[in-house]
């Protein structure tokens, strides 16, 4: 017989550990990192392309589709984010939305 599996809401916990601040910068980037990951799988699948395709037009390897798709691409640089939207027929834009506190110091 299976357990039941039961969900904990994590936000209390989570506005705790954001008080650290070296836990929010961290937080932050991931956060980021995760939001950018999501847009590009979210293009290439409305532009109805495999990551094969995307990744011929880019000339690196569908595992490195992948890596971007996921997070796990540590070293994006924004010639290859450029190179990426121009695949998939968009542009790149970069705002910087004002907030309350900085979230993340670049130094």
């Amino acid at each position: 017989m299976k357990k039941k599996v039961s969900l904990v809401d994590a936000g209390p916990d989570l506005k705790k550990r954001l008080r650290d601040p070296e836990f929010r910068k961290t937080y932050e980037y991931e956060r980021a990192l995760v939001a950018l990951a999501q847009k590009i799988a979210e293009l290439r699948d409305a532009s109805s392309m495999k990551q094969a395709e995307l990744a011929g037009r880019l000339g690196v390897s569908q595992q490195f589709v992948s890596q971007l798709e996921t997070g796990r691409s540590r070293n994006l640089t924004l010639q290859t984010l450029i190179k990426v939207a121009a695949s998939l027929g968009c542009g790149v834009e970069i705002s910087f939305p004002r907030c309350s506190r900085p979230q993340l110091k670049v130094r």
